[in-house]
């Protein structure tokens, strides 16, 4: 059942040549707004305007009138909701999922990709990987607890280096 507004005539009056063309702008409206309340205040707004207009200057064409009178009605509401910003905050106490508990979510993910990916390598490669980017040490030093050779050290690195980029690979956390 749809309202009518006082200043928005029955269409019973079959003189009144704007009442005609009501309907066909309620649907333009309707069309250009979701909200029914605001739909009969841009209708209402666009015929008052009409009806003000009138009393001082006949409208030779009053849908052409009322329409574009509509029209600039939505322009107006459209440019007051983006200079108000078109999102709305959320309450983050109402979200299914908190931010922070889908961080650590996916930071334990990743975590258990990289100690899955890490326990793929050859206990060498493993040892130099941890002593150099865990241990932070040399490798020279890497070297010699190893009993190996510097360019061994940089070839286990580089194996596993590798390896752990192409395993953790589009996991949740990973950087592009």
């Amino acid at each position: 059942m749809q309202r009518q507004s006082k200043i928005i005539p029955d269409h019973s009056d079959p003189g009144d040549e704007a009442a005609i063309h009501l309907a066909a702008l309620r649907r333009f409206v309707s069309r250009r707004v979701a909200d029914r309340d605001l739909v009969d205040d841009l209708v209402q707004e666009s015929y008052a305007r009409l009806l003000a207009r009138a009393d001082s200057d006949p409208v030779h064409q009053p849908q052409a009138y009322l329409f574009r009178v509509a029209s600039n009605l939505l322009a107006d509401l459209h440019r007051r909701e983006m200079a108000s910003g078109p999102i709305q905050p959320i309450d983050v106490d109402e979200l299914p999922v908190r931010p922070e508990q889908e961080d650590a979510t996916g930071l334990a993910d990743l975590q258990g990709a990289f100690e899955t990916a890490l326990g793929e390598l050859s206990p060498r490669c493993r040892d130099v990987f941890i002593m150099r980017r865990f241990d932070d040490l040399d490798t020279g030093t890497v070297a010699q607890r190893l009993g190996i050779s510097h360019r061994m050290v940089q070839k286990h690195l580089n194996r596993a280096v590798t390896h752990l980029y192409i395993r953790l690979r589009g996991q949740p956390g990973e950087a592009p």
